[in-house]
């Protein structure tokens, strides 16, 4: 089965481009003031589109629209693009095809929709908007929401003020029902303002709160923020709503989360003033509780740079095979996926491996619309054990980009990630992917393919502090070359991650003050994907390094 669903859909266009609907409105006579056929007190706001809000596919006025190079002139005027026997002009108040942008049409009573056959329903009709289903709206179905002692609550931002920027992140914390456990089985949107929403993501918190504002919104960045990193909901435009598969919920109460972060991506292009915004999700929970506790895992890469003119560039991210055997005690059990990208996504496939050998496909999306992405729902959830791993493929077309595109939180920016529903909940296993070569398991580790990454994190990481003084001290002088053993000094994208995140300090000093040392005795590389060399085990981290985890915790800190 197969339902649309983000990760992160835009404020789409009428084609691949970064221009809002909102701004073809203006490009035809009355185009914000068509009518919606299905109910007439209200207006279908993205004309061109199958929508009604003006995403995804193009309905036949759409179409024509495009095929002119998205300008009003006779040729489509005079189109009957639908085919009820009225030409575009006649239906958007302009039936001599005089109107110039800018200009008041003729007509601003009495008009119809150019894309849709009117009246629908009608024999004339019956086989023209074949297309059209629920009017342009999604119907959340879930039946389990009506399911007996199924509660449900709404999580709403106040009506708070929208910024006059292109993009804002903004969050709000809210505490959810802990009176007894429960698990929450559906997710629906609840929205205010559809014109400048993005999408919603609803991330669980198993940290302290204490420090994050309570009782009013603020701006953030993408995530949830280190106390609440688990993601238990998403929406985005065109999505009815969540029902998660019935071997999992989403724990909440006295055992499980007790409060949740939902940010909002609001997109205003136009840069509008005086919006408000006061959107939400309503949350459906039962104390029936699920066999298992699920999440979502996002698997990708966290770093793109894709060279402008391309019609074919491809970019990978895994979940490695040695970040699953180093995180995970247990086989886990897949029921849905998602392939996200933005404008430039092409096509795309996931992989699930087994000792380095395909295992089967997870999903192949061979012509991708970022504006109608879609999850694919396993009847029969896909087992990932111990040592697999699930790599992420993406294909791009940049030929209408005359820069390089990178990695990115914009709309025009880039992103390659899986999402997958899964169970049984792997604490903090939010995210599992790369920096180029660097994999990120988690919170768990940070490791490399190539050298011993754990051990070089924890040496370096007391560098500036055990070397601040001089080089020649024993203790730094053994952090110094127990980092060297390692040779991750010498690899480009540890470096990079690093830096990206840390600055150039640590290596200034591994720098300097390797300069003093004798030269290690030997480099501990690593001879295979999934091995470390016995000499690497044994090195050890010197008096006066941090441990380990809380070094990846701060490295982590930074995406």
């Amino acid at each position: 089965m197969t339902v649309t669903l983000f990760a992160a859909v835009v404020i789409s266009t009428l084609t691949s481009s970064v221009y809002s609907y909102q701004r073809f409105q203006q490009q035809i006579p009355n185009g914000e003031n068509v009518p919606n056929p299905c109910n007439r007190s209200t207006t279908w706001m993205g004309v061109g589109h199958q929508n009604l809000m003006g995403r995804g596919p193009q309905n036949p006025f759409g179409i024509d629209f495009a095929a002119n190079n998205f300008t009003w002139n006779g040729t489509v005027c005079q189109k009957d693009s639908d085919g009820d026997g009225y030409s575009n002009g006649q239906e958007l108040g302009d039936p001599n095809c005089t109107w110039s942008v800018g200009q008041s049409p003729s007509r601003t009573m009495n008009l119809t929709h150019p894309g849709i056959c009117e009246p629908v329903g009608s024999s004339r009709c019956a086989y023209k908007n074949t297309w059209l289903t629920n009017c342009g709206n999604t119907k959340f179905d879930c039946p389990a929401i009506n399911d007996s002692g199924v509660k449900n609550d709404t999580l709403a931002f106040p009506p708070t003020s929208v910024p006059t920027d292109e993009t804002t992140y903004i969050c709000h914390l809210f505490r959810l029902p802990n009176d007894s456990d429960a698990d929450i089985i559906a997710i629906e949107p609840v929205i205010d303002n559809m014109e400048i929403m993005h999408h919603m993501l609803l991330y669980g918190c198993s940290g302290d709160v204490s420090r994050i504002t309570h009782n009013e919104s603020y701006l953030c960045g993408m995530g949830g923020g280190m106390e609440c990193n688990s993601l238990i909901g998403l929406w985005g435009v065109g999505v009815a709503g969540q029902c998660l598969n019935p071997q999992l919920g989403f724990r909440i109460g006295p055992t499980g989360y007790q409060y949740a972060v939902l940010q909002i991506h609001w997109n205003n292009p136009m840069l509008k003033q005086n919006m408000t915004d006061s959107s939400g999700m309503r949350i459906y929970h039962t104390n029936h509780l699920r066999p298992n506790r699920g999440e979502i895992m996002m698997v990708g890469q966290n770093t793109l740079e894709i060279p402008p003119g391309n019609k074919n560039v491809s970019f990978s991210g895994s979940c490695a095979a040695l970040c699953t055997k180093a995180v995970m005690n247990q086989s886990v059990y897949i029921t849905s996926s998602a392939l996200h990208m933005h404008l430039l996504g092409k096509s795309g496939i996931i992989r699930l491996y087994r000792n380095g050998q395909l295992l089967q496909v997870i999903d192949e999306v061979a012509s991708y619309d970022y504006n109608t992405p879609t999850m694919i729902e396993f009847k029969t959830p896909i087992e990932m054990k111990p040592g697999d791993a699930i790599k992420v493929d993406c294909t791009f077309d940049s030929t209408l980009r005359n820069t390089t595109t990178y990695w990115g939180e914009g709309t025009s920016d880039e992103m390659c990630y899986g999402f997958f529903a899964y169970y049984p909940q792997i604490r903090d296993l939010n995210f599992c992917g790369q920096f180029k070569s660097v994999d990120v398991c988690g919170m768990k580790a940070v490791m490399s393919e190539h050298c011993d990454l754990p051990t070089f994190l924890t040496n370096t990481g007391s560098l500036p502090t055990l070397c601040s003084a001089n080089c020649t001290n024993s203790k730094c002088a053994n952090a110094v070359n127990a980092a060297l053993m390692t040779g991750c000094q010498r690899d480009d994208d540890v470096r990079e991650f690093i830096q990206k995140r840390m600055g150039s300090g640590f290596f200034d000093v591994l720098a300097k003050c390797a300069l003093v040392q004798p030269p290690p005795s030997a480099v501990c590389t690593t001879p295979g994907a999934n091995q470390i060399p016995s000499h690497c085990s044994q090195i050890k981290s010197y008096a006066g390094s941090i441990p380990l985890m809380a070094f990846v915790i701060y490295i982590l800190r930074q995406f």
